[in-house]
């Protein structure tokens, strides 16, 4: 029986007709994504299933692990559009870099590739708070990107203190919500943290961070914890920016 005290959803009973992905790892051979552009093609056909209407690709740069560069990843977003099938949901290529002094570096001789509206996808260490942190991001927003900050809730050394979180919001960054989160894919932690900061009206924009059918499989399989469905199809059509 329906109850209007429901508060878990699948992925497919929340998305809006065109939604689009800001967050994912697609493109295949240059990060921990996709393996080959098979997998590519085969990802995004089960986005499709999910109701994912399009996706803006974003492989990882993160000098020493994944040193893409705008022309890795503009090779990479080729070779997937030879595939006719992936040319309708691809609607571009970014990058979802890591905010280190490389990356400040890099930032002072080229131009970084950015979602649309120079909007910047960075991400911190997981583990370690960044230093210089606040320094860092006033250089890049000196150079006029707009910078969002993907899955704020898996850095753990922001956990257990919301103000921290407002503090980086008052810095004039956005915050990008990784669905996954939501279902417990990270840890009950994270999903917790996930809760506090949307029950904070703290995120801006949504992604779906999948690298492989194990995200695709916990998307069909395991539903999105969400208390306040309202608030969270409000949050997903801000993807609509993206277009």
């Amino acid at each position: 029986m329906f109850s209007i005290f429901k508060s878990k959803f699948y992925l497919q009973e929340i998305l809006p007709d065109g939604y689009i992905d800001i967050h994912n790892h697609l493109l295949a051979g240059i990060d921990d994504g996709a393996k080959t552009p098979e997998e590519t093609s085969y990802l995004i056909t089960q986005m499709k299933v999910l109701g994912i209407h399009a996706a803006i690709a974003t492989p990882h740069t993160f000098s020493g692990i994944w040193n893409n560069t705008s022309e890795s990843i503009k090779e990479a977003y080729e070779i997937a559009l030879k595939n006719d099938s992936n040319k309708m949901f691809l609607r571009g290529h970014a990058s979802e870099y890591m905010l280190d002094d490389t990356l400040i570096e890099k930032s002072n001789h080229e131009k970084l590739l950015c979602l649309t509206h120079n909007y910047l996808l960075i991400e911190f260490n997981l583990f370690y708070n960044p230093l210089n942190l606040y320094e860092m991001l006033f250089e890049l927003k000196s150079k006029n990107y707009n910078i969002i900050i993907a899955h704020p809730e898996r850095y753990l050394y922001l956990h257990n203190s919301i103000s921290k979180y407002q503090k980086l919001k008052q810095s004039g960054v956005y915050f990008q919500l990784n669905l996954l989160s939501l279902t417990g894919y990270y840890g009950k932690s994270i999903q917790r943290q996930a809760l506090e900061l949307l029950n904070n009206d703290l995120y801006d924009f949504t992604g779906s961070d999948i690298h492989s059918e194990t995200e695709i499989n916990q998307f069909k399989t395991v539903p999105l914890k969400i208390p306040d469905k309202k608030k969270i199809e409000r949050l997903l059509e801000n993807n609509t920016l993206f277009f």
